[in-house]
């Protein structure tokens, strides 16, 4: 695998964890809310409609009581991993895709480094969430 195949499998993986990780919020806050778990998921899916805003509405809910599920350092990992999902889905290929040498240009291989430390964050941070949502939903049959 070549470095410009590389860095499209871990953009498409980097980009499907970022979907698993919204995903799992979105639920864990369903969880946490009082009330009807489902009527609760279809407000979070109607109400919150990016991962940033997931994260705020979370951090609030979540540090209502003395037993946050996750850590103060955790919510500032997530809000900044929060802001770096758009720019790779939106923006990292444009900083190289222009240039016919890309796969030898400073822009490529930075960008590729980039996306190697965020692949690796977002892994970390995805099996925390899966972890905490289905701790949180173990309690609601089917889900």
């Amino acid at each position: 695998m070549d470095s410009f195949d590389k860095y499209k499998y871990l953009l498409g993986e980097t980009v499907m964890l970022y979907q698993f990780m919204e995903n799992d919020l979105k639920l864990i806050y369903a969880g946490l809310l009082s009330g009807n778990f489902y009527k609760n998921i279809e407000y979070v899916r109607s109400n919150f409609k990016g991962l940033g805003q997931v994260v705020q509405a979370l951090e609030e809910l979540d540090h209502s009581d003395s037993n946050p599920y996750f850590s103060k350092e955790t919510y500032m990992l997530l809000g900044k991993l929060a802001r770096q999902r758009n720019f790779y889905c939106h923006q990292c290929c444009v900083e190289f895709c222009y240039n016919p040498y890309f796969r030898d240009s400073f822009e490529f291989n930075d960008s590729l480094a980039k996306l190697e430390q965020t692949n690796h964050s977002v892994k970390s941070i995805q099996a925390q969430t899966e972890k905490h949502r289905a701790s949180i939903l173990a309690r609601f049959k089917g889900v």
